[in-house]
């Protein structure tokens, strides 16, 4: 695993609740231990939720997301990477942007 990559599947919420479905996530830590993911969202529909301080707007997208998307930067959450293998990696493990990753992780408290 590695930063930058994105990965598809349900983790639990920081609320402790399950997803209904599969969704994307932002590889944005990674060590012996543990994987730190950020929630993405896809922009359709919910563009009024750019205005949130908590969202961010990924200019460069694709890889690894296909839609045009946000990361929900309040999401952090970490799991084990016997936890990860049941996730789908996106794009072939191709990474987000270098500069698109930079700006992220500079706005996220670890």
């Amino acid at each position: 695993m590695i930063v930058g990559q994105g990965l598809l599947g349900k983790i639990k919420f920081k609320d402790g609740t399950f997803p209904q479905y599969d969704r994307p996530y932002l590889v944005v830590y990674v060590d012996n231990s543990k994987i730190g993911l950020l929630n993405v969202s896809s922009v359709a529909g919910k563009e009024h939720k750019l205005a949130f301080r908590s969202n961010h707007l990924i200019q460069k997208y694709n890889p690894p997301f296909i839609k045009s998307s946000f990361v929900k930067l309040d999401s952090l959450v970490y799991i084990s990477h016997k936890e990860s293998q049941d996730m789908y990696l996106l794009s072939n493990g191709q990474c987000l942007l270098y500069t698109e990753l930079q700006k992220i992780l500079s706005l996220i408290t670890f």
